[in-house]
């Protein structure tokens, strides 16, 4: 863990500021009664329940909590695990959710999905219930402003072709943390939740999750009821002011976020909007999974700058993951030096991508040249997002 003592040792001519996630009280657990959520599934002739994989934080308990739920069932609850395109293990969820029987969405699979909408391809499971009780846990999302069920019900149950087609929207400079007005990605998830929505039940259950899985914060209801309840303390939790921009900023991303730079770039998308132009931006992480999946690697080393990452995408169209590497190059086009550090990535990863590697935080503040302002320390950055007070 970087402290403040230390960078003023390293770089004293700075002014520093250290931001983290806020502590709060925990809830009782679950955080929320239960009745309600019984109720529903009492009622329901063909009940659905979402929950999200273990790429996130699950609730601490949630399995006791489904249990719960589905032995006050009149018919069995099917349990379908939101994985999105990720791939996970079914012996791993069940265990993780109290041994029930759970079914994992596969993106890829042509069959499983049936066309809600032109290009909106829905799991068929999600299309045959009358209630889809969902649980998501909301966060600040690098580029989908909030996190939250309404991604658990779109994203992790769509096929890959409509989720790149969401992605593809993240292109935009206007895809950033905490926005949800005018946000193209998170538009068109409302729209598709909205189409989710017909025909079913969507009764959803938003927690706001410390990093073991214990509630802060919750909200019920409405996909965007309870949203919105939910956000409420997670900005509480979250967003951390800034009286200015800063010359300096120092993003260290903490734990799975870590593992790669493809992943650890969730924590510059968090904080780059707080850089001054001209300014420099240093990503702290472990990344000993390398950079990333190939076709980021490729992309950043044949576009050297902004304008030729989008024509490059505009020429091959788009693929899932893209937006990444085009917005690392629109930061650098407005003039914001990227610094990398460490101790575990090989120098020779990065050779033809443009990006400076350091083996330390030293290095790494000497290298920004620059020597006197104001420096911003970024605690868990994959979660925490700096604003500028307006």
């Amino acid at each position: 863990m970087t402290s403040l003592d230390e960078l003023a040792a390293l770089a004293p001519d700075l002014s520093w500021e250290a931001l983290a996630p806020r502590e709060l009280p925990t809830l009782r657990l679950p955080g929320l009664r239960l009745e309600t959520l019984r109720r529903a599934i009492r009622r329901a002739a063909r009940p659905l329940i979402l929950v999200n994989d273990d790429t996130r934080v699950l609730l601490d308990g949630l399995g006791e909590v489904l249990g719960d739920i589905w032995s006050s069932a009149t018919i069995d609850p099917r349990l379908l695990v939101a994985t999105g395109t990720h791939k996970r293990s079914a012996g791993r969820m069940r265990d993780l959710l109290g041994g029930l029987p759970v079914e994992l969405h596969d993106a890829d699979d042509a069959e499983a999905h049936v066309e809600l909408s032109r290009g909106v391809l829905l799991d068929r499971r999600v299309v045959d219930a009358d209630l889809a009780l969902v649980f998501g846990s909301v966060e600040p999302h690098y580029f989908g402003g909030w996190s939250g069920a309404h991604k658990t019900a779109t994203v992790g149950v769509l096929a890959r072709e409509t989720i790149q087609r969401n992605h593809e929207h993240a292109l935009s400079n206007e895809a950033q943390p905490l926005r949800l007005t005018g946000n193209p990605v998170y538009e068109d998830l409302a729209r598709i939740t909205g189409e989710v929505e017909r025909g079913r039940r969507l009764l959803c259950v938003n927690h706001v999750l410390d990093g073991r899985g214990r509630p802060l914060g919750v909200g019920v209801g409405t996909w965007r009821g309870s949203l919105k309840r939910a956000v409420a303390v997670a900005a509480r939790r979250f967003v951390a002011e800034l009286s200015e921009p800063a010359d300096v900023l120092v993003a260290r991303v903490e734990g799975p976020l870590s593992r790669s730079l493809y992943q650890a770039d969730k924590g510059i998308k968090n904080c780059e909007a707080c850089v001054r132009e001209g300014g420099a931006l240093v990503l702290v992480a472990d990344m000993a999974d390398g950079l990333g999946p190939d076709r980021f690697v490729e992309l950043l080393k044949a576009a050297p700058d902004e304008a030729a990452a989008r024509a490059r995408v505009e020429q091959e169209g788009y693929v899932l993951g893209d937006h990444k590497a085009v917005r690392l190059r629109a930061l650098q086009a407005r003039g914001v030096a990227l610094h990398l550090v460490s101790a575990r990535l090989p120098e020779s990863a990065l050779e033809g991508t443009g990006l400076p590697l350091h083996a330390s935080l030293a290095d790494a503040l000497a290298a920004t040249g620059v020597r006197a302002g104001r420096g911003v320390l970024v605690q868990d950055a994959g979660v925490c997002v700096p604003r500028v007070a307006s």
